[in-house]
């Protein structure tokens, strides 16, 4: 159970696997992941009742992927939202392209961040990521 919120969520997806003494492999199964995480079901009595309800939902704002076979080598790129701009970009090196939320939920993810949409600052509600898209409502990454 989870007591206390972070303004961001990480979410690390084991992707390799020992297979014989030293070697680790890949596994390459698509992770069906949301746009949207309602953390409420996953919290501690204490942090239902102190928090409202917009305290719990999480809007994915990034997602690494690994290319490459091997636990030692490889490739990373990332998904990275732009809330001020409202759209995605998929960041490879110097290499910047803006796409869909559906490329980005096609991605083979390896970690996926998710933020707060709304945190408590000196008192203040403010909404992180506004006109983020259309959320999902199912609450985790499940194998596809």
């Amino acid at each position: 159970m989870v007591c206390r919120l972070p303004q961001v969520l990480r979410l690390h997806l084991k992707r390799f696997r020992w297979s014989g003494r030293n070697h680790r492999e890949k596994i390459g199964v698509h992770v069906q992941f949301d746009q949207m995480l309602n953390m409420k079901p996953y919290c501690c009595r204490e942090s239902t009742a102190a928090l409202k309800s917009d305290h719990f939902i999480y809007d994915l704002s990034a997602v690494v992927m690994h290319h490459g076979k091997g636990f030692g080598s490889g490739h990373y790129t990332a998904f990275c939202y732009n809330p001020e701009g409202g759209f995605w970009v998929h960041c490879n090196d110097s290499k910047l392209h803006t796409c869909t939320v559906e490329e980005v939920c096609k991605a083979q993810a390896y970690i996926l961040f998710y933020t707060q949409r709304v945190i408590q600052e000196n008192g203040h509600l403010s909404n992180k990521l506004s006109g983020h898209g259309t959320p999902s409502t199912s609450p985790l990454a499940t194998p596809h």
